[in-house]
């Protein structure tokens, strides 16, 4: 059997060639030789393809890594980012904005953020009130949440004309159809902080995985590592989601497959849940881009289509043991 370090250089191999091949694919063939002149073919190369191929292994990555927080928190394979809520806070957002303000892109953009910060914030009023900050009691919280979240969004949609439903169920189906290096210089930042934070709670995530207990007497302060591992996974999904929408099952499939082959150990599963989550998104992408050119499918309904599935496997696993 490989080592689990070993693992990490390949799934970084396969990153890189992925990187590098990803944007050569498309409706349009692009030659290498034709790369650095002034025709169609390099503009739709640097301008379109690769920045699209670099956003969508960032935002990969950061799915998957909120997911392994989530899962490590919570004890619990099936949780993922969209369990709190601050998915559909900003679907709520964009769809608030195309409704009510004929919402362009950056204000959808922008609305979906503020729909999501203000999950948080609303998230976070519950914990005072009830005046607990336990892992249950936040995903039960999100949960409420989020049912919330859906029946108004449900609402506006029965309020809007066809041509308005037709965009907010084209948001929420979540797109990497993006262009430019605007978006990628958005998200970025986001997967750059993340990693640095859970580097340095690595410890606390392997003790929170085995028992709050145990990492309490272990010297863990429980309730500040929730409390910024909660606030720091929410805003990065928060920017994820503003950018693409929601999409749904990276946050859940990566970390759990990278977990299988090299372990629980937080030091070793980070990189390998980043590096496999991007390389799921941006395959999915590839193919949702590529299935039926010169349209192109939602990347968020090719993750649903392989991530439904492995969610029942999952599920029935688990009913098992």
């Amino acid at each position: 059997m490989r080592r689990p370090a070993s693992l990490n250089i390949i799934l970084l191999t396969i990153s890189i060639i992925l990187l590098v091949t990803v944007p050569f694919l498309g409706h349009i063939p692009i030659e290498p030789s034709k790369l650095f002149g002034n025709d169609l073919a390099a503009r739709i190369f640097w301008n379109i393809r690769v920045p699209r191929a670099l956003c969508a292994f960032t935002c990969g990555g950061v799915l998957a890594l909120c997911g392994m927080t989530f899962q490590s928190m919570f004890k619990n394979d099936l949780a993922t980012p969209y369990t709190l809520g601050v998915s559909s806070g900003a679907a709520l957002g964009a769809v608030i904005a195309i409704r009510f303000f004929a919402g362009s892109f950056a204000l959808s953009q922008v609305m979906s953020f503020a729909g999501a910060s203000a999950t948080i914030v609303l998230i976070y009023l519950l914990t005072a009130i009830k005046r607990e900050l336990s892992s249950a009691f936040l995903l039960l919280a999100g949960i409420a949440v989020s049912f919330t979240c859906n029946g108004l969004i449900l609402f506006i949609q029965y309020l809007s004309d066809s041509s308005e439903s037709s965009l907010m169920i084209r948001w929420m189906m979540g797109s990497l159809d993006l262009s430019g290096y605007s978006p990628l210089m958005k998200i970025a930042p986001s997967l750059l902080i993340l990693t640095v934070i859970l580097a340095f709670f690595h410890r606390e995530l392997d003790l929170m995985r085995i028992n709050s207990d145990v990492a309490a007497s272990r010297g863990v302060n429980l309730k500040f590592t929730v409390n910024l591992l909660f606030l720091a996974v929410s805003l990065a999904i928060a920017a994820v989601i503003s950018q693409t929408g929601p999409i749904g099952f990276v946050g859940m499939v990566a970390p759990h497959i990278a977990a299988k082959f090299t372990g629980r150990k937080h030091s070793l599963l980070i990189p390998s849940s980043l590096l496999l989550g991007g390389i799921i998104l941006l395959a999915s992408d590839t193919l949702a881009r590529c299935v039926i050119a010169p349209s192109e499918v939602p990347a968020g309904v090719i993750t649903s289509l392989l991530g439904g599935p492995f969610f029942i496997f999952i599920l029935l696993k688990n009913s098992r043991r």
